[in-house]
């Protein structure tokens, strides 16, 4: 018999004990009336019983949990009744008898509505009310954690979605850089080509995690850049500086890589050195990326930025994976466009 199984009927098992322990205990040791706890347990338990695994079992599952509200009232109402009403005969006709015997005016104090009657009622309902407070609880606790587990599995595939999508377009961007190179400098190109192969290393062995060490990702984007730089005659074109030290810290990966691409790729192309700056500053509770270029048509670089592959993407990660933990703050002048990102480390 399978763990659950077994597990499902002892909890039962302990319901029912809890159920005759609470009646043992409000209708005979209590007061002295055996009596009652004997009708109790031999008229109405077994019955009893019965209602409540047809409640939790049917009614609860097949009407309520499925919406059909009117259905379920009338049906709860009706097949209440009928429960009562049986318990009651069971009562009246077999077990009162034989506990008052001779006694004649028994009949005459007995009824529907008399304490007696009043007893199966309150029995009986306490034993649905409290099967059903476990049963829907027991409901909720499942839902929610279906709901959890289906809201990460969606994260998991759209993230991936998202990765899939900044990979590329990376990819595309280098290769384009190095065909440039292979025309204008060999040397340089072949240099190209063994930066592009860390960061291929990086995309295939590191960048497929959740999570990658910080120190990675920083020497990712040095390489990226490096490899930037090495397009450009004048070397200070880009400055970028690291203030901090990585240590253990771990970091969703390809996060800062999208904003350097748009840098280079909405950046002035005039004599300003440096034309992009690139800063980051790491301390043990924050992290601080801050990308600053000069543009000349400052509209473009807005209008790449919201839509397809690009920043648009990077925000999406930012809200899944780092949601109240993240500020990005976009701003920009005549001149410059400057990108400030903060990631509390929790």
């Amino acid at each position: 018999m399978p763990q659950n199984k077994v597990l499902r009927i002892f909890f039962h098992v302990l319901f029912w004990i809890f159920i005759i322990s609470f009646f043992t205990f409000i209708y005979g040791i209590r007061e002295g009336k055996y009596f009652e706890l004997f009708e109790v347990l031999l008229g109405t338990l077994p019955l009893d019983m019965l209602y409540t695994y047809f409640l939790i079992y049917f009614l609860i599952p097949e009407l309520l949990l499925k919406k059909r509200y009117l259905v379920f009232i009338l049906s709860f109402i009706f097949s209440f009744s009928i429960v009562v009403v049986i318990e009651w005969t069971i009562n009246f006709f077999i077990l009162y008898p034989s506990i008052y015997g001779n006694y004649q005016g028994w009949q005459e104090n007995i009824g529907y509505f008399s304490g007696a009657g009043l007893m199966i009622y309150v029995s009986l309902g306490f034993v649905i009310l409290l099967a059903s407070t476990i049963k829907l609880s027991r409901h909720w606790l499942q839902s929610q954690q279906d709901k959890a587990q289906l809201e990460i599995q969606n994260r998991k595939s759209e993230l991936a979605l998202l990765r899939s999508q900044v990979n590329p377009h990376f990819l595309f961007n280098t290769l384009n850089n190095i065909d440039t190179l292979i025309r204008k400098n060999p040397d340089k190109a072949s240099d190209s080509v063994l930066k592009l192969s860390e960061i291929m290393r990086y995309f295939i062995y590191e960048a497929t995690s959740d999570k990658v060490p910080l120190e990675k990702e920083v020497d990712y984007l040095r390489n990226f850049i490096e490899l930037q730089r090495i397009r450009h005659k004048d070397p200070g074109f880009i400055r970028f500086r690291v203030s901090g030290s990585p240590g253990n810290m771990i970091i969703a990966p390809m996060l800062f890589i999208p904003f350097v691409e748009n840098a280079f790729k909405h950046g002035t192309k005039g004599d300003r050195i440096p034309a992009i700056t690139v800063d980051l500053w790491i301390d043990h509770k924050e992290i601080r990326f801050e990308v600053v270029n000069f543009v000349e048509r400052h509209h473009e670089y807005i209008k790449d930025a919201g839509k397809g592959i690009g920043l648009a993407n990077v925000i999406r990660r930012l809200d899944l994976i780092y949601p109240w933990q993240y500020s990005l703050s976009i701003n920009e002048d005549e001149e410059k466009y400057m990108i400030a990102l903060k990631i509390k480390m929790i």
